[in-house]
Formats: C-alpha cells, structure tokens, sequence
C-alpha cells in the first residue's frame, strides 16, 4: 500500500525520535528507500536539527538574557522605591497637618476681630480664620462710682485653621445671647492676658486690664 507523502513527512519527526510504532516504522522506512521527495524532505530536517549556534553567538545571547533579567530588577525597584517614597511624603504630609491642627494660639487682632450686636445677642465676627476655643468672661464692677458691666473675651485659632481660611470668610461666636441679659453689657473688649481671678479684681487692676484690652464694642 502507497502512503501519500504529506502523511509519511508528518510522521518523520516521530520515526526521527523513534517514538512511533513498529509498523509505523517499517512504513516509512519502506517510503523513504522508494520516494527522493521524502528522502530529501528528511535529510533537510536532520540538518536543520544538527545546526547548533556558535559559541559567541550563545555568549551575547546569555549575556542579553542576564541584561534583560538585571533590567526588570532594576525596574522592580525603582518602582518600589516611588512607592515607598510617596508614602513617606504622605506621612509627612499627615504628621504635619496634626502638628498644626494640635498648635493652637491666641488669636491677635489686626483689623480682624470685630463686635455686633444683634436679634439674638452680642456676636463676635472672626475673618480669615476659625477659632478653635472661644474665652469669655463678665465682670460686673462699680467703675468711677458707677456700675458697669464688663465683657472679656479672646479667641484661639489652630496654625492648620489659619492657613486653609481664605481672608474672605468669616465665622460668628455668640459672646452674650439676649436671654442671658447682652443688654446690660456696657463694653466688650478684646484681652489676650491672664483671666485670672478677672471677675473680681478690684479697680486698679481691671483699669490695667482695660487698658493692654482693645475695646470693641460699647453701648
């Protein structure tokens, strides 16, 4: 029986390998001794499996497979070390704004601070910042002979606060609501020192007091 030879040139590789069955090899062998085309077809494939790559050309092609192996190591860790780096910038981007949100001062008046009174009582408006505390306190005296009553009050801001406030903005802090008597209030004043003991301190020391205060308001 004649085989043709595309079913004859499929199974060289096997009978090459001599992984092919006895009968298959007895019919290739047999095709091979009667058919040049095949004969030529495997004497061509036998060659081109014998062709082995010169010694420099193996050398440059490990030495591009062990540069292409460096490189994706190198890209590895130049990645890692972006990451690492952004989230140490990240961390001291959020220890930063903690520092400032933890450091509170006292708020300075320049032209910043100013006092209204409204339906819904004494109110203090604050522009270009948020205060973080609001201190307040109210002396009722006999000034001169006369009674007078007195408001104290400060205010203290975060440096987090202060930068993130546009100069445009402005925040309002009730110093005195109407049902807590803001129309008895004589004077409202601005004082940045000790409240210590600022109620009952006789008049000599309030006359000091008013006078480091800055007076914001009065009736």
């Amino acid at each position: 029986m004649k085989y043709p030879c595309g079913l004859i040139q499929d199974l060289l590789p096997l009978y090459h390998d001599e992984v092919c069955s006895r009968e298959s090899r007895q019919v290739v062998r047999r095709h091979l001794e009667e058919c040049r085309e095949c004969r030529d077809f495997y004497k061509k494939m036998q060659q081109a499996e014998n062709v082995v790559p010169a010694a420099d050309d193996r050398a440059e092609s490990r030495k591009a497979e062990a540069f292409h192996i460096v490189k994706r190591k190198l890209r590895s860790r130049q990645v890692l070390l972006v990451f690492f780096t952004a989230l140490l910038i990240l961390a001291g981007i959020y220890a930063a704004i903690g520092t400032m949100k933890k450091s509170v001062n006292v708020i300075m008046p320049e032209d910043n601070i100013s006092v209204t009174m409204t339906d819904e009582g004494l109110a203090a408006k604050l522009r270009g910042s948020r205060a973080n505390y609001v201190k307040i306190k109210r002396v009722d005296t006999s000034f001169n002979g006369q009674e007078k009553t007195y408001l104290f009050f400060c205010m203290s801001a975060s440096k987090w606060d202060d930068m993130i406030t546009k100069d445009d903005m402005f925040s309002v802090y009730t110093l005195c609501p109407q049902d807590k008597g803001a129309q008895d209030i004589d004077c409202v004043y601005y004082y940045t020192g000790d409240y210590t003991d600022i109620e009952t301190m006789g008049e000599s020391r309030l006359v000091q007091v008013i006078e480091n205060s800055l007076l914001l308001w009065s009736r």
